[in-house]
């Protein structure tokens, strides 16, 4: 690598091949630092999305995956509510990929169980069931599930509205209700922002999360968040 010049004294690398030696340093650390951000990148997200073309949602999803970021508009919030196939989540997470990429914290959670695998748990109402669990790996996988989503610096709950409920009357359990509140009030509080995908309009995520905290809590999310018509 070096040029093999010989020097009299301490001197034994010459200037331009010490500079060459911290360049394939830096570009070493570098490539090192770019391989675990990919990596901690397809932890995260959901192998259907890892390789999505987010350039093939629709015209409005497209655009928000490509500039969209916190406090645009006012608004620290995003709230895509739509149809199935509408591309929502697949903006979501071009969103997430943007922000990890430019060194942001982020992370996301299922509101159900649908990301959940083995003992890897990614989703509120999983989380919120298994910290119970006699399997001290599951309960540490969803203690660690619930951590990151309240203190990443930008979180996605995908598909609110598809969490665990009580079958008689439609609303959240109240393990899940009580994990769902905690989370997005602290969010609130502490300006910290969420993107929410929902297939459930305003009014019939009100109903299944509860007239006395539900209804409230969603109308101050709404308030402080950007919700586009998908």
């Amino acid at each position: 690598m070096d040029c093999k010049t010989e020097f009299e004294g301490i001197v034994s690398v010459c200037p331009d091949c010490s500079e060459k030696r911290l360049r394939i340093e830096q570009d070493a650390a570098a490539a090192n630092r770019a391989r675990l951000r990919t990596a901690a990148w397809l932890s995260l997200c959901p192998l259907a999305y890892q390789h999505t073309d987010w350039k093939r949602t629709s015209r409005l999803c497209a655009k928000l995956a490509e500039f969209w970021t916190p406090g645009a508009e006012g608004k620290n919030n995003l709230i895509l509510y739509g149809t199935t196939g509408a591309g929502k989540t697949r903006a979501a997470f071009a969103i997430l990929q943007r922000m990890h990429q430019s060194g942001k914290n982020v992370y996301a959670i299922h509101a159900g169980d649908a990301w959940d695998k083995g003992e890897h748990v990614q989703g509120m109402s999983s989380a919120a069931r298994l910290i119970f669990s006699d399997d001290n790996r599951v309960a540490d996988a969803a203690t660690q599930c619930l951590r990151r989503a309240r203190v990443c610096s930008l979180l996605l709950i995908d598909d609110l509205g598809k969490e665990r409920s009580d079958t008689k009357t439609g609303q959240l359990s109240e393990a899940v209700g009580e994990a769902l509140f905690g989370l997005i009030e602290f969010r609130l509080v502490n300006r910290l922002p969420t993107i929410i995908t929902t297939n459930m309009s305003g009014d019939a995520l009100q109903k299944r999360l509860g007239p006395d905290r539900g209804g409230p809590l969603l109308r101050r999310f709404q308030d402080e968040s950007l919700m586009p018509a998908i």
